[in-house]
């Protein structure tokens, strides 16, 4: 069932992609119509919703103001759904839920594998965005759970789990540094390093630790992407500064080794598991939480 009239459907696709044209594709309808559509809404509202630049549609302050209430009751529908759902049972339904990129490969997979073997009914929308913008789209209704590394403004959230990962030096296994269960900042700058780059995080943190210690890396490469990294460090180009959630999967499988770096003030990565304060969750959403939160309690190590 669709209680919304087609206007604002196609309001909010235009509003979305602030394009006629890129909105139509999506819905698969004639431009046309849903440029019909939007000219009738705005006369029986007396007042324009939309600017018709060059560059596309942007909303006018009538617009904000639609835009901003439609989703409170896109969002007001699927909190509806989701009770009618719990009062069905958890057979079926679905969960948005949103996630770094880091994750991709460690937790994720296991999680869709448990969710089908246990309730095959149930499907989860996995939406890989930026870790910074992770939890300003939770907030704004567009996810029910979120897995958000190191978040930084949690008064709005609820923290169902965290888990904390050490930072370190990852290398090859044959490696001579892959004999120390642990080591210091200045035994791996004796070997060339494959040195992070923003908009890493970790680039922040290894630039800092650098400075700190007064070290001068031998750089052997520099790249900004942790699977570019990670098949640099394979290859035996060098050893890099990583935390263990970006090796987890390649130091199980032998592939790589990791060596935590010691130092009383040596700063963690924490990945938590949150979702909005304010917002009612499903048994389904619930189920997923929980499900979630076992999988972050096994040991990581």
């Amino acid at each position: 069932m669709q209680p919304f009239s087609r206007f604002l459907l196609y309001f909010l696709a235009v509003a979305r992609h602030k394009s006629i044209r890129k909105a139509a594709e999506d819905l698969h309808i004639a431009g046309s119509a849903i440029n019909r559509h939007i000219l009738l809404g705005e006369n029986q509202l007396q007042t324009p919703l939309f600017e018709r630049l060059p560059s596309g549609m942007r909303l006018t302050a009538a617009g904000e103001l639609l835009y901003g209430c439609a989703r409170r009751w896109v969002k007001d529908l699927d909190d509806l759904n989701r009770q009618i759902d719990d009062l069905k049972g958890v057979r079926r339904g679905q969960v948005d839920l949103l996630a770094p990129e880091a994750l991709a490969r460690t937790f994720l997979p296991e999680l869709v594998a448990r969710m089908k073997r246990s309730h095959p009914g149930v499907v989860l929308n996995i939406n890989i965005r930026d870790n910074r913008r992770i939890c300003p789209t939770l907030l704004s209704g567009e996810g029910d759970l979120a897995l958000v590394l190191d978040p930084a403004e949690i008064r709005d959230l609820v923290v169902v789990r965290r888990l904390s990962f050490p930072l370190g030096f990852a290398c090859c296994p044959g490696h001579p540094l892959a004999r120390h269960a642990a080591a210091r900042l200045a035994q791996c700058a004796a070997y060339p390093m494959i040195v992070p780059e923003q908009p890493l995080a970790l680039a922040t943190t290894f630039t800092r630790l650098v400075e700190a210690g007064r070290i001068d890396p031998v750089v052997a490469a520099r790249a900004n992407n942790v699977q570019m990294i990670i098949s640099l460090v394979t290859a035996g180009v060098g050893v890099c500064f990583l935390s263990y959630l970006d090796v987890m999967s390649e130091v199980m499988r032998g592939d790589v080794a990791f060596v935590p770096l010691l130092g009383t003030e040596m700063p963690h990565l924490t990945l938590a598991l949150v979702h909005d304060r304010t917002r009612q969750l499903s048994r389904v959403t619930h189920l997923v939480g929980t499900i979630m939160g076992d999988i972050m309690a096994q040991p990581v190590a």
